[in-house]
Protein backbone atom coordinates (compact mmCIF):
# COMPACT_ATOMS: atom_id res chain seq x y z
CA UNK A 1 0.00 0.00 0.00
CA UNK A 2 1.28 3.49 -0.81
CA UNK A 3 2.39 5.69 2.07
CA UNK A 4 0.94 8.74 0.38
CA UNK A 5 -1.09 10.85 2.80
CA UNK A 6 -4.10 10.36 0.52
CA UNK A 7 -3.93 6.60 0.97
CA UNK A 8 -3.03 6.18 4.63
CA UNK A 9 -5.46 3.99 6.53
CA UNK A 10 -5.72 5.01 10.19
CA UNK A 11 -7.22 3.16 13.17
CA UNK A 12 -8.22 5.21 16.22
CA UNK A 13 -8.81 3.96 19.76
CA UNK A 14 -10.22 6.39 22.30
CA UNK A 15 -12.46 8.85 20.50
CA UNK A 16 -13.71 10.85 23.46
CA UNK A 17 -12.95 14.44 24.43
CA UNK A 18 -9.58 14.48 22.63
CA UNK A 19 -10.12 11.78 20.01
CA UNK A 20 -13.42 13.05 18.67
CA UNK A 21 -11.87 16.43 17.88
CA UNK A 22 -8.98 14.66 16.15
CA UNK A 23 -11.42 12.71 13.99
CA UNK A 24 -13.15 15.89 12.83
CA UNK A 25 -9.80 17.54 12.09
CA UNK A 26 -8.82 14.66 9.78
CA UNK A 27 -11.90 14.68 7.53
CA UNK A 28 -10.32 16.94 4.94
CA UNK A 29 -6.84 15.37 5.01
CA UNK A 30 -7.58 12.46 2.70
CA UNK A 31 -7.06 9.68 5.24
CA UNK A 32 -9.18 6.54 5.40
CA UNK A 33 -10.45 6.61 8.98
CA UNK A 34 -11.44 3.63 11.13
CA UNK A 35 -12.80 4.28 14.61
CA UNK A 36 -13.05 1.63 17.33
CA UNK A 37 -16.26 2.11 19.28
CA UNK A 38 -18.63 0.32 21.64
CA UNK A 39 -21.51 2.55 20.59
CA UNK A 40 -22.11 2.64 16.83
CA UNK A 41 -24.95 5.12 17.19
CA UNK A 42 -22.47 7.80 18.33
CA UNK A 43 -21.07 7.97 14.80
CA UNK A 44 -24.25 7.25 12.80
CA UNK A 45 -24.32 10.73 11.27
CA UNK A 46 -20.75 10.28 9.99
CA UNK A 47 -21.10 6.91 8.28
CA UNK A 48 -19.93 8.32 4.98
CA UNK A 49 -16.70 9.69 6.46
CA UNK A 50 -15.51 6.99 8.85
CA UNK A 51 -15.47 3.21 9.13
CA UNK A 52 -16.60 1.83 12.47
CA UNK A 53 -14.90 -1.11 14.13
CA UNK A 54 -17.22 -2.44 16.82
CA UNK A 55 -16.03 -3.73 20.20
CA UNK A 56 -18.34 -6.38 21.63
CA UNK A 57 -18.90 -5.45 25.25
CA UNK A 58 -19.54 -8.99 26.44
CA UNK A 59 -16.26 -10.44 25.12
CA UNK A 60 -14.10 -7.33 24.50
CA UNK A 61 -13.41 -8.68 21.01
CA UNK A 62 -13.11 -6.51 17.94
CA UNK A 63 -15.27 -7.04 14.89
CA UNK A 64 -13.51 -9.80 12.89
CA UNK A 65 -13.50 -7.55 9.83
CA UNK A 66 -10.47 -5.78 11.30
CA UNK A 67 -8.32 -8.78 10.34
CA UNK A 68 -8.95 -8.08 6.68
CA UNK A 69 -7.63 -4.51 6.85
CA UNK A 70 -4.01 -3.39 6.70
CA UNK A 71 -3.45 -0.22 8.72
CA UNK A 72 -0.65 2.26 8.19
CA UNK A 73 -1.10 3.90 11.56
CA UNK A 74 -2.78 3.28 14.90
CA UNK A 75 -3.43 6.10 17.36
CA UNK A 76 -4.46 5.22 20.94
CA UNK A 77 -5.91 8.01 23.11
CA UNK A 78 -7.57 5.96 25.84
CA UNK A 79 -7.59 7.56 29.31
CA UNK A 80 -6.40 5.15 32.03
CA UNK A 81 -9.19 6.21 34.39
CA UNK A 82 -11.69 4.42 32.15
CA UNK A 83 -10.25 0.93 32.57
CA UNK A 84 -9.27 -1.62 35.18
CA UNK A 85 -6.03 -3.34 34.21
CA UNK A 86 -5.18 -0.52 31.82
CA UNK A 87 -1.73 -1.81 30.82
CA UNK A 88 -3.31 -5.13 29.86
CA UNK A 89 -5.84 -3.27 27.68
CA UNK A 90 -2.97 -1.57 25.85
CA UNK A 91 -1.16 -4.90 25.51
CA UNK A 92 -4.31 -6.38 23.98
CA UNK A 93 -4.53 -3.52 21.47
CA UNK A 94 -0.90 -4.09 20.53
CA UNK A 95 -1.65 -7.75 19.78
CA UNK A 96 -4.59 -6.78 17.57
CA UNK A 97 -2.47 -4.39 15.50
CA UNK A 98 0.95 -6.06 15.30
CA UNK A 99 1.55 -5.32 11.62
CA UNK A 100 0.94 -1.57 11.83
CA UNK A 101 3.70 0.68 10.51
CA UNK A 102 3.38 3.43 13.13
CA UNK A 103 1.80 3.23 16.60
CA UNK A 104 1.06 6.57 18.32
CA UNK A 105 0.12 6.63 22.00
CA UNK A 106 -0.94 9.61 24.13
CA UNK A 107 0.60 9.10 27.54
CA UNK A 108 0.95 11.59 30.40
CA UNK A 109 3.67 13.62 32.10
CA UNK A 110 2.35 12.14 35.34
CA UNK A 111 4.88 9.34 34.75
CA UNK A 112 7.66 11.61 36.05
CA UNK A 113 8.67 11.53 39.69
CA UNK A 114 7.82 14.61 41.72
CA UNK A 115 10.77 16.93 42.17
CA UNK A 116 11.67 20.57 41.69
CA UNK A 117 13.19 21.81 38.45
CA UNK A 118 13.01 21.15 34.73
CA UNK A 119 11.85 17.72 33.57
CA UNK A 120 12.64 16.34 30.12
CA UNK A 121 12.22 12.96 28.45
CA UNK A 122 15.37 11.62 30.18
CA UNK A 123 14.17 12.48 33.70
CA UNK A 124 13.36 9.79 36.23
CA UNK A 125 9.94 8.21 36.06
CA UNK A 126 7.76 6.35 38.52
CA UNK A 127 7.79 2.88 37.01
CA UNK A 128 4.68 1.90 38.97
CA UNK A 129 2.39 4.36 37.20
CA UNK A 130 -0.25 2.80 35.00
CA UNK A 131 0.63 4.79 31.90
CA UNK A 132 4.34 3.97 32.20
CA UNK A 133 3.50 0.26 32.27
CA UNK A 134 1.36 0.82 29.18
CA UNK A 135 4.28 2.55 27.47
CA UNK A 136 6.48 -0.47 28.12
CA UNK A 137 3.97 -2.77 26.41
CA UNK A 138 4.05 -0.54 23.32
CA UNK A 139 7.85 -0.40 23.24
CA UNK A 140 8.05 -4.19 23.35
CA UNK A 141 5.42 -4.67 20.66
CA UNK A 142 6.62 -2.00 18.21
CA UNK A 143 10.37 -1.38 18.53
CA UNK A 144 11.29 1.63 16.38
CA UNK A 145 7.69 1.83 15.10
CA UNK A 146 6.09 3.82 17.93
CA UNK A 147 5.81 7.42 19.06
CA UNK A 148 4.76 8.18 22.62
CA UNK A 149 3.44 11.65 23.46
CA UNK A 150 3.50 12.47 27.17
CA UNK A 151 0.87 15.18 27.55
CA UNK A 152 0.82 17.89 30.19
CA UNK A 153 -2.54 18.93 31.62
CA UNK A 154 -5.06 19.25 28.79
CA UNK A 155 -7.10 22.42 28.46
CA UNK A 156 -9.57 23.94 26.03
CA UNK A 157 -12.51 26.32 26.05
CA UNK A 158 -14.73 23.59 27.50
CA UNK A 159 -12.18 22.09 29.91
CA UNK A 160 -10.09 24.03 32.41
CA UNK A 161 -8.76 23.16 35.90
CA UNK A 162 -9.88 26.49 37.35
CA UNK A 163 -13.45 25.18 37.58
CA UNK A 164 -12.42 22.44 40.01
CA UNK A 165 -10.25 24.72 42.12
CA UNK A 166 -13.23 26.98 42.83
CA UNK A 167 -14.57 24.36 45.23
CA UNK A 168 -11.53 24.51 47.52
CA UNK A 169 -11.13 26.87 50.47
CA UNK A 170 -7.33 26.66 50.38
CA UNK A 171 -5.17 25.45 47.49
CA UNK A 172 -1.72 23.95 48.07
CA UNK A 173 1.40 24.45 45.97
CA UNK A 174 0.58 27.98 44.94
CA UNK A 175 4.23 28.57 43.98
CA UNK A 176 4.44 25.49 41.76
CA UNK A 177 4.52 26.01 37.98
CA UNK A 178 1.61 24.97 35.79
CA UNK A 179 2.25 22.48 32.99
CA UNK A 180 -0.52 22.70 30.42
CA UNK A 181 -1.16 22.18 26.72
CA UNK A 182 -4.18 23.09 24.63
CA UNK A 183 -6.14 20.33 22.92
CA UNK A 184 -5.64 21.99 19.53
CA UNK A 185 -1.85 21.88 19.92
CA UNK A 186 -2.04 18.17 20.79
CA UNK A 187 -4.17 17.49 17.71
CA UNK A 188 -1.73 19.40 15.53
CA UNK A 189 1.15 17.38 16.99
CA UNK A 190 -0.63 14.10 16.24
CA UNK A 191 -1.38 15.29 12.70
CA UNK A 192 2.33 16.03 12.29
CA UNK A 193 3.23 12.50 13.38
CA UNK A 194 0.69 10.98 11.01
CA UNK A 195 2.83 12.23 8.14
CA UNK A 196 5.92 10.54 9.58
CA UNK A 197 7.18 7.05 10.21
CA UNK A 198 7.53 5.83 13.77
CA UNK A 199 10.96 6.59 15.24
CA UNK A 200 10.76 4.77 18.56
CA UNK A 201 10.84 8.02 20.53
CA UNK A 202 9.12 9.62 23.51
CA UNK A 203 8.16 13.30 23.54
CA UNK A 204 6.67 15.67 26.09
CA UNK A 205 3.98 18.09 24.92
CA UNK A 206 3.75 21.17 27.13
CA UNK A 207 3.25 24.85 26.38
CA UNK A 208 6.53 26.69 27.04
CA UNK A 209 5.13 29.18 29.55
CA UNK A 210 4.93 28.01 33.17
CA UNK A 211 3.47 30.65 35.50
CA UNK A 212 2.78 29.72 39.11
CA UNK A 213 -0.51 28.08 40.01
CA UNK A 214 -1.37 31.15 42.09
CA UNK A 215 -0.73 33.54 39.21
CA UNK A 216 -2.41 31.50 36.51
CA UNK A 217 -5.46 29.97 38.17
CA UNK A 218 -5.98 33.10 40.26
CA UNK A 219 -6.23 35.19 37.11
CA UNK A 220 -8.70 32.82 35.43
CA UNK A 221 -10.88 32.51 38.54
CA UNK A 222 -11.21 36.28 38.76
CA UNK A 223 -11.73 36.86 35.02
CA UNK A 224 -14.27 34.14 34.27
CA UNK A 225 -15.91 33.37 37.62
CA UNK A 226 -15.49 36.59 39.60
CA UNK A 227 -13.89 34.70 42.48
CA UNK A 228 -10.65 35.01 44.42
CA UNK A 229 -8.76 31.79 45.08
CA UNK A 230 -6.73 31.34 48.25
CA UNK A 231 -3.35 29.65 47.83
CA UNK A 232 -0.71 28.36 50.18
CA UNK A 233 2.60 29.45 48.69
CA UNK A 234 4.42 26.17 49.24
CA UNK A 235 6.36 23.97 46.85
CA UNK A 236 8.28 24.68 43.68
CA UNK A 237 7.46 21.60 41.61
CA UNK A 238 8.49 20.33 38.20
CA UNK A 239 8.52 22.27 34.95
CA UNK A 240 7.84 20.08 31.92
CA UNK A 241 10.12 20.76 28.97
CA UNK A 242 8.21 20.23 25.72
CA UNK A 243 10.92 21.51 23.38
CA UNK A 244 12.22 18.17 22.05
CA UNK A 245 9.17 17.61 19.83
CA UNK A 246 9.24 21.23 18.67
CA UNK A 247 12.89 21.00 17.63
CA UNK A 248 12.65 17.63 15.89
CA UNK A 249 9.58 18.46 13.81
CA UNK A 250 9.95 22.26 13.55
CA UNK A 251 6.71 22.47 15.48
CA UNK A 252 5.38 25.60 17.16
CA UNK A 253 2.92 25.68 20.05
CA UNK A 254 0.26 28.06 18.74
CA UNK A 255 -2.37 28.03 21.49
CA UNK A 256 -1.27 30.18 24.42
CA UNK A 257 -2.49 28.92 27.76
CA UNK A 258 -3.45 32.54 28.53
CA UNK A 259 -5.76 32.92 25.54
CA UNK A 260 -8.32 30.27 26.46
CA UNK A 261 -11.83 31.73 26.42
CA UNK A 262 -13.55 29.51 28.97
CA UNK A 263 -17.13 28.57 28.13
CA UNK A 264 -19.57 25.68 28.53
CA UNK A 265 -18.00 24.31 31.72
Amino acid sequence: MSNSINKKRILLFGVGWLGKELVHSLFDDGYILHVVTRDNSKWSNLDAKINQIHVYTDTNELDPSIKNVSFDLVCVMLPPSSFDGYAEVIKWICKQTQEVKHFIYTSSTSVYKNHDGVVNEESKVDEQTTVYKAEQEIKKAFPNRFTILRLSGLISEDRHPTKYLLRKEMINEGSSPVNLVHRKDVIRAIQTLMRMNGSGEVFNLSYPDHPSRKEYYGAFAKKYFGQTLCFIDDGNGKTIDGSKFAMKYEYKYEMSIWDVEINNI
